[in-house]
């Protein structure tokens, strides 16, 4: 900040010793000026002169001024320690970007693994517990069917008892 300070008032002194050392005095400005067919081209020339002066003096005295290349060298050093600073930064919010990322897929698919695992178990008690129930219904239907035949038997043996008593009966009579 200090150096820049310096500049701007070199700058300033630059343009001040400009005005004062100016090739032609106001009086022969002005008087050139009313002779002049455009006096207003005419002073805009003589102000790009006094400007190139101007600047040309104060290119030279930052050429030739130690301190100002010091503070020149000062601020390009000052300039890349910031950009190195932001690089650096920059690499480390990336790995640790990076590192969260690779957090956030292992929770993501230890996760998924969890419920997987844990539908797998649902699906095998399920799976244990309508094979369940089926056998005990077939062993059910079993029985029933079982004791189904059984009293068909037992009507159809009836009936045939009868049937054959009264084919019997009829072949007696």
């Amino acid at each position: 900040m200090k150096g820049l300070t310096k500049l701007i008032g070199g700058v300033v002194i630059g343009a001040t010793y400009g005005l004062l050392f100016a090739q032609k005095p106001g009086k022969k400005l002005r008087s050139e000026l009313a002779k002049s067919d455009n006096p207003l081209k005419t002073l805009f020339n003589e102000g790009i002169k006094a400007d190139k002066e101007a600047r040309d003096a104060a290119i030279q005295w930052a050429k030739n001024s130690e301190e100002l290349q010091k503070v020149m060298t000062s601020g390009k050093d000052q300039f890349n320690a910031v950009v190195a600073a932001g690089k650096e930064m920059t690499d480390d919010a990336r790995k640790e970007a990076q590192k969260k990322l690779e957090e956030v897929a292992a929770n993501a698919t230890k996760a998924a693994q969890e419920l997987k695992t844990s539908a797998t178990n649902k699906l095998n008690r399920g799976t244990k517990s309508a094979t369940k129930t089926i056998n005990k219904a077939k062993a059910t239907a079993s029985k029933k069917v079982d004791k189904a035949a059984k009293t068909v038997n037992k009507k159809a043996t009836a009936a045939k008892k009868t049937v054959n008593k009264k084919v019997e009966k009829v072949t007696k009579s």
